[in-house]
């Protein structure tokens, strides 16, 4: 019997370095850093649980000095009183210290002993994610020079920041275990899809395999024969003893949380020879996009319990009703199935801050969440996404909404000049 669906409202907590002289921190951007007060206005949702960040680079940026759980008590333990359940993070899209990096050797112990910090001071806390979207943190960092250390298509050092990552996890969970036999981990990771003609297909086919590497390194699949052994060990010269040391030491997720936006699914069309053009599925699919075959999928392939962990987009009130109402019947259907979809997550709850750009242009562009983006010393207005929540968690059924921009005819207009050579 699949347990009663959960509902999950989280604030965006990135604290991302961006090169070597910018770091962005949503926390603050959000104006949540600065107000208590948003811990009731979630729990006054009546969710179930929140995923709340301790992040390392904000709470323990020195390793000489201990870390200052002066932010984090009151919110962590606020929440506990309000009967809300954290899942804590420690790393949301970061890279640590300005002293350490995901290309660290050092990384993964340090890492390890933050999180036993952690425990130790909260070690009523059952349920972690220690890194946040661990591989698509090295993709934007290592392939596509989007983040710290901004390298593009370096194969190696992506090898590196997933295996260090992974070490890390497993570390992180052995310490935080030893304090807490309880504890549970839960991953989370992009929900990603790859359509593509005959031309780009084994393209497609390797995204698709390396979609779910970030799990399955950690359930210890990545042996000889697994289709991203080869890629790992040739291509990213990884040694073949790391990813041993990661199977002989298994981690499996107690949870799987995939995060689905309207660009999670990418189209691969054809530019002619061995190019292709990579765009949002969105804008190029008639018939749509959709997590339910992916969720299917990824159940077949993992058999772990899941969550919809982050349900988000940037738009109205109403289209961001939309959204989560739709993840709601996704989630309800795939239930109704005997998926073991656990929990379904209200993203963003005080909005976000340049997410347009992935964080690298200081535009000010702004989105509301849950709750409207705020300055610090103003308390975010309640958004209709905010009563639908409250509904949702209530167990009762969305409404109605008008169709949202992503299920609009008029978006595949965009394709012609985001195609054009």
């Amino acid at each position: 019997m699949i347990s009663p669906l959960e509902i999950w409202a989280s604030p965006e907590p990135t604290a991302a370095r961006i090169d070597t002289l910018t770091r962005r921190d949503q926390l603050r951007e959000t104006g949540h850093e600065a107000r208590l007060g948003d811990i009731d206005l979630l729990a006054d949702l009546g969710v179930d649980g929140v995923r709340y960040p301790v992040l390392w680079e904000k709470t323990a940026p020195l390793e000489s000095r201990e870390a200052d759980f002066s932010w984090a008590a009151p919110r962590l333990e606020r929440l506990r009183a309000r009967g809300v359940t954290p899942i804590v993070t420690l790393l949301h899209h970061g890279s640590g210290p300005d002293d350490t990096s995901l290309l660290d050797p050092a990384f993964p112990e340090r890492f390890a002993r933050y999180a036993r910090a952690v425990a130790e001071r909260f070690p009523w806390i059952e349920r972690w994610t220690p890194i946040n979207e661990p591989l698509t943190t090295a993709r934007f960092s290592t392939l596509y020079g989007h983040w710290y250390p901004n390298f593009v298509d370096d194969q190696r050092s992506f090898g590196r920041a997933v295996v260090n990552q992974a070490r890390a996890i497993v570390r992180a969970m052995r310490e935080i275990r030893r304090v807490n036999p309880a504890a549970q981990l839960m991953l989370t990771e992009d929900l990603q899809a790859f359509h593509a003609g005959a031309e780009h297909a084994a393209y497609a086919e390797h995204l698709c395999e390396r979609s779910f590497l970030s799990v399955e390194i950690l359930m210890g699949r990545i042996v000889p024969g697994h289709a991203m052994w080869r890629y790992l060990t040739h291509e990213c010269a990884v040694a073949a003893g790391e990813l041993a040391w990661l199977a002989d030491r298994a981690t499996p997720p107690d949870v799987m949380g995939w995060n689905y936006y309207p660009h999670s699914e990418r189209a691969l069309l054809d530019r002619g020879g061995r190019h292709c053009c990579d765009v949002s599925a969105v804008f190029v699919r008639p018939e749509g996009i959709s997590p339910r075959p992916l969720l299917r999928a990824a159940y077949e392939r993992l058999g772990l319990p899941m969550a919809i962990a982050e349900v988000h987009l940037d738009g109205g009130e109403g289209e961001r009703c939309r959204w989560m109402a739709q993840r709601w019947h996704d989630v309800q259907a795939l239930r109704a199935e005997g998926i073991p979809l656990v929990a379904l997550g209200a993203w963003a709850a005080f909005g976000m801050v340049d997410w347009r750009s992935l964080l690298r242009s200081s535009e000010g562009w702004r989105e509301d969440g849950i709750f409207t983006l705020s300055p610090a010393d103003r308390q975010p207005a309640r958004s209709a996404v905010a009563d639908l929540v409250e509904r949702l968690a209530r167990g009762q059924a969305p409404p109605e909404y008008q169709p949202g921009w992503w299920e609009r005819r008029e978006r595949l207009e965009r394709a012609a000049a985001m195609v054009a050579p």
